[in-house]
C-alpha cells in the first residue's frame, strides 16, 4: 500500500496543475486573437487609401449619367477619386447641402452603382468642400 503513496500523490499534483496550464493556455489564445483583430481593423483603411489614391477629380458627365440612370439624387455635389486597380471604378463622396456627405462606389462602362455609404476613414473630403 505504501508504494502507490507516493504514485498517488504525482497524480493529484499532475491534477492540480492541469486548470492552471488550461487557464494560461487559453489566455494566450486569446491575447493572440486580439492581436490579430487589432492589426486587422487599421488593414482596411490603408487598403482604401491604395485603391483610391487621388487626387480629387470633378466628376464626369459619363458618371453623372449612370448616377441619374440608377436613380441617385444624392449627388447634386460630388467629386471622385478613380480607382488604382480598376480604372473604371470611381470613389465619390456626394452631397445636396454640403451637411451630409455619403460615399458611392461608380462603374460607368458596367453602369453599377454602389452606396450610400459613410466616407471613407482614411480619405478625408477634398478641401475645396
Amino acid at each position: 500500500m505504501q508504494a502507490e503513496g507516493p504514485k498517488g500523490a504525482a497524480i493529484m499534483e499532475s491534477i492540480r496543475h492541469k486548470p492552471l496550464r488550461a487557464f494560461f493556455r487559453c489566455g494566450l489564445a486569446l491575447l493572440g486573437l486580439t492581436c490579430l483583430l487589432g492589426t486587422a481593423d487599421a488593414r482596411p483603411r490603408l487598403l482604401q487609401l491604395e485603391q483610391f489614391p487621388g487626387p480629387w477629380l470633378e466628376v464626369t458627365q459619363e458618371i453623372r449619367d449612370v448616377l441619374t440612370q440608377n436613380k441617385v439624387s444624392a449627388c447634386s455635389q460630388a467629386v471622385g477619386r478613380q480607382s488604382s486597380r480598376n480604372p473604371d471604378e470611381y470613389l465619390l463622396y456626394c452631397t445636396r447641402d454640403e451637411k451630409l456627405w455619403t460615399r458611392w462606389l461608380v462603374q460607368p462602362a458596367t453602369h453599377k452603382v454602389r452606396g450610400p455609404g459613410k466616407l471613407f476613414e482614411g480619405i478625408a473630403l477634398s478641401d475645396s468642400y
